[in-house]
Parts: C-alpha cells; structure tokens; sequence
C-alpha cells in the first residue's frame, strides 16, 4: 500500500469521519448531561482519581505504535501481525499493572473505592490495544465509515451500561465500567469490519523503524499524561473527592469538543501531509489546517468562557456549579494547546520524533513541576499551572524546536490570530454585558442572552477580521 493509496480514500471520506466524530460528541454530551443528575461529584471525583492514577497504563497500552503505522508509507502483512500481537501484549501488562496497583493506592488515598474502580478500569486497556492495529487498518484502508461506527457504537454502548447501572444508585461502578464496556464493544465491532484478519505471532518482521518512532511518540505521551492528570493527583491531596470532581467536569467541559475534532482531523492530516514536496510546502498545508482548528476551537472556548456559570448549571445543574470557576482558567490552556496541535503534527509528519519529545519535555516538565509547587495554594493555583505550563510549551516549539524541522513556524502562529482576535474580541464584549445586565437572571434565560450578544459581535467582526478564514471554511466545506 503506498502513501497515494493511502490519502485518496482518506480525502473522500474525511468529512464523513469528522461528522461522526461530533456524533461521538453529542453522546458524549448527553452522556455528561444524564449522569451528572444520577452521580454526584464526589463519586465522580473518585472516579476521575482513579482513572488519572490509571492513564499511564493507557499510554503505556499503545506505546507510540499506532501512530507510527498510520504515517509508515507502507505495511506488509507480517509487520501488520506483528504490531497487533505487540500491541495486545502491551496492553495485557498494562491492564496488570493497573490491577497490581489497585490495593497500595487505595491505601495511600485512604479510599477502598479505588479498588474497585481500578478493577473495573483495567480490562479496557488490554482492549483499546487489542483494537488499535485494527483500527489503524481500517483508517490506512480509507475505511473511515467502518471506524467510525465501531468507534461511536462503542461510546454509546458504554454510555447505555453507565446510565443503566447509574439508575439503580450504583454511582462510581457506573462511571468506572463506562469505558470497558466502550473499549469492548469497539474491539468487537473493529474485528467484524476489519478484512485483514492477523496471523499467529511470528519472528522476522522489521519493525524496528516503528519500534523507534514508537518509542519517542511513547514517551511523548507519557509526558503528556504525567502532565495532565498529576493536577488532579495533587488536587486530591489536599481536596476532597468533591472538589476533585467539580475540577474534572470543568476540564472536560472547555476540552471534549476540541479532543472530538483532534482525533479525526489527526488521522486526516499526516497521510494528507505525506505527499508534501518539502517542509514549506507542509508549512502551507498545516497553516489551512491549523485555521479549520483554530476557527471553531476558539468559538466554542470564547462562548464557554463567556456564559460559563449559566452554561455549567444548565448542563449539569446548580449541583455543580461551583466548577464555572475553574472554566476561564482551563480555557487558556486550551488555546495554547489547540495551537500547539499543528506543532505536533508537524513533526510527526516529518518523522522528528525524538525533536518532538525534547521540545514536549521541555514545557511538560515544566508544567509539572509548577503543579507540583503550586498545589499547596488550591485548586485553581494547580489551574493556573496547567494553562503556565500550555503556553511554555507552545512557546518551546513554536520559537526553538519547530523551526530546525524547516517548517515555517510564523506560518502558523499567523494562522492562529485572526480567530482568537474575533473570539477573544466577543468574549470580552459578551462577558462584559453579562456582568452589566445579565447576572440576575435565571441560568438559561442568562445564557441566552449573554450567548446572544457572542453572536452578535462574532457576526460582526468576522468579515471585517477573518474574512480569509471565512473563504477556506466554506470553500472546504462546499468541496467535501
């Protein structure tokens, strides 16, 4: 299979694997929307404790291996069969590891809970790596509709089992058993749709290029665990399970529409970016890529931030919410990492890995040693050092490391003001009028109007300030 192979069914079918990806979206939404009235925060905080404590053996699950078989230009059955059986063997330590690591935790947290829900947690890492070289199939083979229906049917079975249970009290089991349920169901489902079928494990295959690229994406990612998830790990030092949860629905709500569209748009992007005759010419690509990112991220995190105290009370209730505050906070961090996506794509695509992972140590470092320093002063103290950190490690690629790949970093950066003029712009007009005419309103009539006020300056500034943007919005659009 060469790289033309790979890339001509991908841009046919791109539109329809980003449509699916929202409809993951929206039952992730339904899904936050309905347990958030069954469960309260404090099981979620328990939940969210143990899942944190957990995602290294996510990562640890793939170990770089599927996104070193999406780029590699071709793949024969041999070194196929031998990435799926690597990639099942990882997961089944991790899911071990995870299962070993049970008891000790719930000692140090004081918690038995975490027992059971690291149990509940386990199997789904052996699971989500017995399916990715699956999946990675049906992506090489331009078979988007058949990944994503394995994906979506996933989430919504998992969310089904979540709701069932959460119906009969059982609070932090429901939550714990959604993702195994989702990896299960999206394994099976992956191996129904999948035509390749893998041989029995076999000696000789030349893996050693993906085992490289792999390594470096590994440790890429668990830098990018450690530091995402120690805020929560510090939070629960010196919180209760209720601030943990009030923190983690506030992060999920400003980062799961971005994460739906990173996902597809990445599967999309490095096979698009395969044929590119050099690094200006990957520059030029990623900067349009970077502005169909940039133009709807920034819209969804400028209203957020905009309506967030009505917003988090009329998703999830007046229950939670006190994690309205956490909001503005996260969604800076929000805007660096959503333009720090095309740095990563970047050098994904022109195989500097091991550039990839200094500049990721640089600013993931960074960030977790002032969560570490910050903790002792609050939850939003650990905030503030997770947005710090975002910008560090922007700034590290966009000024040291990015431009010794060739790629033209200005490009991007360029690519990336004229949204976050408008959506900064509209935020700050929309927030004002909230505080000036809108607060003593109840929650939804206060987000309608503080919401319609967004509308209004975005619909205004975006011609006379994004009107480029504008033109390849529709123009991808029209020609998808």
């Amino acid at each position: 299979m060469t790289a033309t192979d790979v890339v001509a069914p991908r841009r046919r079918g791109a539109l329809f694997l980003l449509g699916a990806q929202w409809g993951r979206y929206l039952s992730q939404i339904l899904g936050i929307i309905v347990l958030a009235r069954l469960v309260g925060p404090a099981d979620f905080g328990i939940v969210a404790l143990g899942a944190s404590v957990a995602g290294l053996a996510a990562v640890l699950g793939d170990f770089g291996l599927s996104m070193a078989a999406l780029r590699a230009p071709s793949l024969d059955d041999h070194q196929r069969t031998t990435l799926f059986w690597l990639n099942a063997g990882v997961g089944a330590l991790a899911s071990a590891l995870v299962v070993a690591v049970a008891p000790p935790l719930a000692a140090v947290f004081d918690d038995d809970r975490l027992v059971t829900v690291l149990l509940l947690l386990a199997p789904a890492f052996l699971l989500r790596s017995a399916s990715a070289q699956l999946r990675v199939e049906l992506n090489r083979s331009g078979r988007l509709g058949r990944l994503a229906v394995a994906e979506l049917a996933g989430d919504v079975s998992g969310l089904a089992v979540a709701v069932t249970v959460a119906l009969f009290g059982a609070g932090y089991f429901a939550l714990a058993l959604q993702g195994t349920v989702a990896a299960a169901m999206t394994l099976l489902l992956a191996f129904v749709l999948t035509p390749w079928r893998p041989g029995l494990p076999r000696r000789g295959a030349d893996v050693r290029g993906l085992l490289a690229f792999g390594g470096n994406t590994f440790a890429v990612h668990a830098l990018n665990y450690a530091s995402t998830n120690v805020g929560t790990i510090m939070i629960a030092r010196t919180a209760s399970d209720q601030v943990i949860g009030l923190f983690n629905r506030a992060t999920q709500l400003v980062n799961l529409p971005i994460d739906q569209v990173i996902t597809p748009l990445t599967r999309v992007v490095i096979p698009h970016l395969a044929d590119a005759s050099g690094p200006d010419e990957i520059g030029a690509r990623l900067a349009r890529f970077q502005t169909l990112l940039c133009f709807p991220a920034f819209a969804y995190l400028s209203l957020l931030v905009a309506t967030a105290r009505p917003s988090v009370e009329v998703v999830l209730g007046h229950a939670w919410a006190d994690a309205a505050v956490f909001v503005p906070i996260l969604a800076v961090a929000a805007v660096f990492q959503t333009l720090g996506y095309a740095q990563y794509w970047a050098f994904v695509s022109t195989g500097r890995s091991a550039m990839l992972l200094a500049s990721e140590t640089v600013g993931r470092v960074a960030m977790i040693a002032l969560t570490v320093a910050l903790s002792f002063s609050g939850p939003l103290a650990v905030a503030s050092a997770v947005a710090a950190g975002q910008f560090l490690l922007w700034a590290a690629a966009a000024l040291i490391f990015l431009p010794r790949t060739g790629v033209p970093s200005a490009a991007l950066v360029r690519a990336g003001l004229p949204p976050l003029a408008v959506f900064l712009a509209a935020w700050a007009v929309a927030s004002a009028a909230d505080a000036a005419f809108f607060t003593p309103l109840e929650p939804l009539a206060r987000l309608i109007c503080t919401a319609g006020v967004w509308v209004i300056v975005v619909s205004a500034l975006s011609p006379l300030l994004a009107r480029r943007d504008l033109r390849l919005l529709l123009a991808t659009i029209r020609r998808r």
